[in-house]
């Protein structure tokens, strides 16, 4: 029995040559794999830089509004002018009556000694009856300063709520809060936002 030795040869060869091509390709697929581990793993890293940073940012300017609003809360507010007092009304001078005419006494005749004179009766004059002093009236209600201390309380409320608008944001953003409650308390609180700007429209 003969054996042919070159082919045999040619055909370790060849199984050599596959072999070594199935290592080469073993080796660029753990690169790729590598290379993508490291795309994803930056890519990662990148995102969660993004949103600290974003959250940073939100975290700062929450303190900001928080520290405006207590220097707003502390600054003392412009005092309302007072209201003018009204002029109090001069009183009436009601004119004294004029006297009546005294009727003349006619004194009687002398009769006899012997008769005692009866006196004769004294005349009362009526006393004059005063006339009332009208009452003043009392100054219309002065309802600016009214309208101006409703209007920083809207102003109030209107930065509270954009304060808790923020916050609900942030907590969003740092995965404390589900999506679905989310968007339900943020419209809640648009909504909210939008009575507020038509009060403060209907004020100005």
């Amino acid at each position: 029995m003969s054996f042919d030795f070159s082919a045999m040869q040619k055909q370790m060869e060849e199984i050599a040559e596959f072999a070594n091509k199935v290592a080469e390709t073993k080796k660029l697929a753990d690169e790729l794999a590598e290379n993508f581990a490291k795309m994803k793993m930056s890519i990662n890293q990148t995102i969660n830089d993004s949103f600290t940073e974003i959250a940073n940012q939100i975290d700062t300017l929450r303190k900001n509004m928080e520290m405006m609003e207590s220097i707003k809360a502390s600054a003392p507010k412009a005092e309302a002018p007072a209201p003018e007092a009204a002029p109090t009304p001069e009183p009436e001078i009601t004119p004294e009556p004029e006297p009546e005419p005294t009727p003349e006494v006619v004194e009687p005749a002398p009769e006899p000694a012997s008769e005692v004179a009866e006196p004769a009766p004294e005349v009362v004059e009526p006393e004059p009856t005063p006339e009332p002093v009208p009452e003043a009236e009392a100054a219309p209600a002065v309802e600016a300063a009214e309208g101006n201390d409703q209007l920083d309380f809207i102003l109030q409320q209107k930065d509270r709520l954009k304060a808790q608008l923020t916050d609900l944001r942030f907590d969003y953003m740092r995965g404390y809060i589900p999506e679905d409650d989310y968007k339900a308390k943020e419209g809640e609180l648009d909504t909210q936002l939008e009575d507020l700007d038509k009060q403060i429209a209907g004020l100005k």
